[in-house]
């Protein structure tokens, strides 16, 4: 991890990086919603989510789990790896996906966590939207990878 490469704001390349895998979480996980609209719709206006932004209100908090969960898994130095690439889309989804179901629980109640078909609407959701953070985990790790080896190469070629 090149931490010497700086841009004018002063950040360290790995902190500019986690904040672009929340910005990108935050883009994968509104087209995620809109694909699952369907379901998610129905979810968002029993929690109370206004209809016209309720899609992006649910992939917000991408966005901070996104940011946070890239820093802790991936931008360490020797650990940018396509299995933690995926652990960071499949967590970030799930976390995501937790924090919303703990928001209906809040409204509703726990107990409707168990009627009818809510578990299995939730369980749907949540399987979908952690194959997809598997999925989507892999392209933004494949670009880190290839900048941190054309940093690492211009690093090399400055100190000869």
């Amino acid at each position: 991890m090149d931490d010497s490469l700086r841009t004018e704001a002063g950040l360290p390349s790995s902190q500019r990086w986690a904040l672009l895998a929340g910005v990108y979480a935050f883009g994968c996980a509104t087209l995620t919603a809109f694909v699952l609209s369907d379901a998610l719709g129905l979810f968002a206006e029993v929690i109370g989510l206004p209809t016209a932004f309720s899609m992006p209100l649910l992939a917000t908090p991408a966005l901070v789990v996104g940011a946070v969960v890239w820093w802790a898994l991936v931008e360490r130095p020797g650990s940018l790896t396509y299995p933690r690439g995926a652990a960071f889309g499949l967590l970030t989804a799930l976390v995501t996906g937790a924090l919303w179901t703990v928001r209906f629980a809040f409204v509703w109640g726990p107990e409707m966590l168990t009627a009818g078909p809510v578990p299995l609407l939730i369980g749907f959701v949540l399987g979908m939207v952690a194959v997809a953070g598997v999925l989507v985990g892999l392209p933004i790790t494949y670009v880190r990878r290839r900048s941190r080896e054309r940093s690492d190469a211009a690093a090399t070629a400055n100190s000869l």
